[in-house]
This record gives C-alpha cells, structure tokens and sequence, in this order.
C-alpha cells in the first residue's frame, strides 16, 4: 500500500440564529480523497466543486475537494448505525435562549476506532511510523476478529451455541498458529488480494474450507451468510489502516465570548484544533465550545423595571406610615 498524505480542513461558522455553515476542504493523491476513509459529502444540501492542480516541484497532479452546506442542529453523515465500517464524525450546533442572553454551542465527535480493543498487534504496528500494517499475522488477527463479529450478527437469523462458536473460533485459530509455525501462512493467505489494492480482503477459499467440519452443526448457508455478515468488519479495517495517513484542522467561530472550549488555539475570534488518525485510534476525539451573547436592552430593562418596582414598593411603605 502506498503512503499518501491527505489533508482536510473543517471550517465550522455559526451564525446568530443558530444555524452553521461548515466547509471541508480536502487535499491529496486522487485515490485517497476518493476512497471511503474519510468520504466528503457531496450530495443535497452540499455544494461541491473538484478541483486539479499540478505540484510546483513535481509532474504529481493535486486533487482538492471542496464541499460546504448551511445546515442546523445535528448532523451524523452516516445514518446506518449499524455499519461499523465508517469514521463516524457527527456534529451538533444548539441554540439557548435565555432572559438576558443567548448560548451557543458546538460539539463534534470523532468516533474512537477502538484498534487496540479490536486487533492489539495492528495497533501496534499503526503506532510504528512508516509501517503499512498489513503483515500476515495482523492480516488473520484482522480475520479472526471479523469471524467473530461475524457469527455475532447472524444469532438472531442463523443462532450458533456459545460451544459451537468456541469450537469454530479455536479451529481457525489452530489453522493460523500451525501455519505461521510451519512458515506456510502466506501460502494459505494468498487468496486474501486476488488483484485488490485495499489491505485486507475477506479470505473465501481458507473461511470456506476451514468451515466444512461444522457444517453438520450449522444452520443451512451459515458459511456464506457469515462471510456477508464479515465484509463490513474488514471493510472497517481497511478504512482504519487507510486513515493512517490523514491529517485534520477544525476551525470554529462563534458568535459572542467563548465561555469554554478544549481548543489547541484561538487566533482573533477563531479556535482552532489540529489533530491526525492516533487522536482517535482508540477513544473519541472531541471538539467542543461554547459561547454567550448578552442582551444589554433586556438587562437595562430588567434594571429599570426593578428599579421602579423597589420605588413604588417604598412610596407604599412611607403612604402606609404616614396613615397610621
């Protein structure tokens, strides 16, 4: 796989009503802005324009992307929740009304990919600069882990034992450590590319051979319903992998005085955060702030109004006074 760089830009603008204009921008090798890591949307509300631009000290062509949208409240980009496959990166905008002024604020969260919980050895690897994670041990950790989340999602359709599932899982695992013992696990993993360029692809043949002795147990077409029910996993490991290289900057402004915000910077009335795939390789990376704008005609009004009443409330007690 090659190492390509993409940069975005997330430019988030809220207006005084409460609605938002947001902007990415996005900039890289025409494979990686197109690929499905980090999708730019494109479609109603947004407005796209693509752009092509020649490098200054080389004949390598740019690929920008640039999409924005005036949009309010929140926004998921991704509405299948059960899809584990995309970089989830929801954001909210709201609007307080208040007596004396009004709120605002923003909130958008990376969704943590959790490469630790889920495949140990890639996480490792991910943190080891220059590596492209898609060696063969990571690759069956990565298959080991879809086979489970696999039969996982097909208990309600195709339910499988808690034994029957131990027993399967084991088998595979046994076929993996034989043949890394015996050095042959590039041989029974060499149907994995099949001419793909992604890192990881779902191994038919190997999933299909290694599930003939259960076949007696299992439900009818329990094999190819899991390898569907596996593709979304591996496609989320590919995503992840592909992230590798991606690079972020958020910037957001507020109307009114920033009241708090978790931002690296602010520069005049811009916060600024900066941030790249370890910020959430495994928890959640949040970009928060919050802002308020006072409404001094309500406050002179409030003033004025208690003023009165405190005065009119004291021409009373001295009325009172004088007429007993």
């Amino acid at each position: 796989m090659s190492i390509q760089c993409v940069e975005t830009l997330i430019t988030v603008r809220v207006f005084p009503d409460g609605k938002y204009h947001m902007k990415f921008r996005t900039e890289g090798d025409k494979e990686d802005i197109f690929n499905q890591d980090f999708p730019i949307p494109m479609s109603s509300p947004w407005t796209a324009e693509i752009i092509e631009k020649g490098k200054e000290d080389s004949d390598e062509t740019v690929h920008i992307i640039i999409s924005e949208a005036v949009l309010s409240g929140n926004t998921l980009f991704h509405t299948n929740i059960n899809d584990p496959a995309p970089l989830r990166h929801p954001i909210i905008v709201q609007k307080k009304n208040r007596l004396f002024s009004t709120e605002y604020f923003l909130r958008q969260v990376f969704k943590g990919r959790q490469v630790h919980q889920k495949y140990p050895l890639m996480a490792i690897e991910m943190q080891d600069t220059g590596n492209d994670s898609t060696g063969k041990i990571v690759e069956t950790e990565i298959i080991m882990y879809c086979l489970k989340a696999g039969i996982e999602d097909l208990q309600k359709a195709m339910p499988v034992s808690d034994l029957l599932k131990a027993r399967i899982l084991n088998h595979f695992q046994g076929v993996f450590f034989k043949a890394e013992e015996e050095g042959k696990l590039f041989g029974i993993m060499d149907d994995n590319q099949n001419g793909k360029d992604v890192p990881f692809v779902l191994p038919k043949q190997l999933i299909e051979t290694n599930f003939r002795p259960f076949l007696s147990d299992l439900p009818q077409n329990f094999t190819e319903a899991c390898m569907n029910a596996m593709n979304p996993y591996i496609e989320e490991a590919n995503i992840t992998v592909n992230l590798h290289d991606d690079t972020f900057k958020f910037s957001g402004t507020l109307p009114g005085a920033i009241t708090h915000t978790n931002a690296d910077s602010i520069s005049n009335d811009t916060l600024w955060w900066t941030f790249n795939y370890e910020h959430f390789l495994n928890d959640d990376y949040v970009i928060e702030a919050a802002s308020i704008v006072y409404h001094p005609n309500n406050i002179q009004k409030a003033i004025i109004t208690g003023a009165l009443i405190l005065l009119i409330g004291l021409i009373l007690i001295f009325k009172k006074r004088h007429t007993s």
